[in-house]
């Protein structure tokens, strides 16, 4: 799980509320609080600290700290070992550490991201 190290550019950092749509093109990580929807091409985790209240669309995702929402089209999706996730996931890969919650429904897929085409229009 080499990816799980992968430099991250910080979308809502610490002590920050956000709410709204957030779409990236680059690897990107949340450590505030935010509600809406996260779309990316790439990389989307969520810190220790972070937490999201909404949809993420993303190839691959690490949750290190609180997901309440859909998780769709994934080809990968981690569960750190202080993870608390809330809702449905719909991923190709799921990894599940020890410690981390889990609380909802999952959908394990054979199509890859690629193949379902998750387009980031602006």
């Amino acid at each position: 799980m080499a990816w799980a190290e992968e430099r991250t550019r910080v979308a809502v950092g610490r002590n920050v509320n956000v709410s709204g749509k957030l779409i990236f093109h680059e690897p990107v990580r949340i450590e505030g609080r935010f509600r809406g929807e996260v779309r990316s091409v790439e990389l989307v985790v969520v810190g220790e600290d972070g937490m999201i209240e909404g949809k993420v669309f993303a190839p691959r995702l690490l949750i290190m700290g609180e997901l309440r929402g859909d998780v769709v089209g994934c080809d990968r999706v981690v569960l750190g070992p202080r993870a608390k996730f809330f809702g449905n996931i719909e991923t190709r890969n799921l990894t599940v550490s020890e410690g981390a919650y889990l609380d909802g429904n999952v959908r394990m897929t054979r199509v890859s991201v690629e193949e379902t085409a998750v387009s980031i229009d602006i």
